[in-house]
């Protein structure tokens, strides 16, 4: 029988020891689907076995950082050994490493848009995720903008600029096939594409309704099963066809405008336009 495991983190503590243990662990051959010791219980301890979909909540918080709920970021694990980040919201990247998976599992990243409740700790899975283990490439999926400097090729060759002085005090040091970052960039507007497709997995992509031009919502489809992240988006006709048939939905839901009246302070308008146009109301 197919089977879909979906797990939230409701916040967790994460063992300061864990990077060396990583880094010292032998690499396998094969990513892991069994479940292996542990000191307490992690979201992914159980079996996964060879048909079943897991999705993992490492966040789905505000975008303003809370200790005890991280930003937006779904890893879902398939029982083939497949994983795919789906998004790497800040505060999440500490849940993630707190899964003890290897790093060189972890390089697949499918981003929604560019806020950075969506990608902010892009950085520590890149750079961190060297520094506990990971020596193969890290790659980047996400979309185009209305225009070159607001598309994902852009941010991630900017993302290494900032990170100059790290990477030039970490070379010769650490693997520098580590530190390849391969953006695999393709185009908004696009219904329902192929953005991927590998070992029998398929994921596609389709606009999204969010702020300004450039987001996305994405299907993962393998084994009879499927899964959609919706990113941030108001309810729109793409999401109704193209989500059809879904298993699994991850869709988004602000807060009502009055509590952005009351909680944040912003004026009526502004809280109506975020609350109702670029979100989803509850």
């Amino acid at each position: 029988m197919k089977k879909i495991i979906l797990i939230f983190f409701a916040g967790f503590i994460a063992c300061a020891t864990l990077v060396a243990v990583i880094a010292i662990a032998p690499q396998d051959e094969i990513s892991p689907t069994k479940s292996r010791d542990r000191d307490v219980y992690f979201p992914n301890s159980e079996d996964l076995k060879p048909d079943e979909m897991r999705i993992i909540a490492l966040g789905t918080g505000m975008p303003s950082a809370r200790l005890s709920q991280a930003a937006s970021s779904f890893l879902v694990e398939l029982g083939n050994g497949d994983k795919f980040l789906f998004d790497i919201g800040s505060g999440s990247a500490a849940n993630l490493g707190s899964l003890e998976i290897p790093y060189d599992f972890l390089n697949k990243l499918f981003i929604s848009h560019l806020h950075t409740d969506h990608m902010g700790d892009l950085i520590e899975l890149y750079v961190g995720g060297v520094v506990a283990g990971r020596i193969g490439p890290l790659n980047v999926w996400g979309p185009t903008g209305s225009e070159p400097r607001l598309g994902t090729k852009y941010s991630m060759e900017n993302m290494k600029k900032h990170v100059e002085w790290d990477l030039e005090g970490r070379i010769g040091r650490l693997p520098a096939s580590g530190f390849e970052l391969k953006v695999h960039e393709f185009n908004f507007k696009a219904e329902n594409h192929i953005v991927y497709e590998e070992n029998g997995v398929t994921i596609r992509a389709w606009p999204a309704i969010h702020a300004i031009d450039g987001s996305v919502s994405y299907s993962l489809e393998w084994n009879g099963l499927k899964f959609v992240f919706g990113g941030d988006t108001y309810p729109n006709r793409w999401m109704s066809e193209y989500a059809k048939n879904a298993d699994i939905l991850i869709h988004e839901c602000m807060m009502a405008p009055e509590d952005w009246i009351n909680k944040y302070g912003f004026p009526v308008a502004r809280a109506l336009e975020v609350g109702t146009q670029i979100h989803t109301a509850p």
